[in-house]
């Protein structure tokens, strides 16, 4: 996805649709001719489709980031692990 977080995009998203909601209202009280559009079932489906696919790309975005982040979390272990016995190593006593 575009975002990293994206509780920004969905709050202007929420604020959009709220603000439609009461546009719509004032439309059919102060245009004598405004109508509502119908839309068909066709048109529903395909934008919940929609839907369904961005969030499944999502998902499968934010997996292959987690599986990239375990990796160096993985990686970094082993390196902190190799420098902790190695400064071990160091200060030990000398053998005799």
């Amino acid at each position: 996805m575009r975002f990293p977080n994206d509780t920004q995009l969905h709050l202007r998203m929420a604020a959009l649709v709220i603000g439609s909601l009461f546009l719509e209202q004032l439309a059919k009280k102060h245009l004598e001719h405004w109508t509502s559009p119908e839309i068909g079932i066709v048109t529903f489906v395909l934008g919940l489709a929609w839907v369904a696919l961005t969030a499944f790309h999502h998902a499968r975005a934010s997996e292959e980031r987690l599986r990239v982040v375990e990796a160096r979390l993985q990686k970094l272990q082993a390196e902190t692990d190799a420098l902790i016995d190695e400064q071990r190593a160091r200060r030990s006593l000398p053998r005799l």
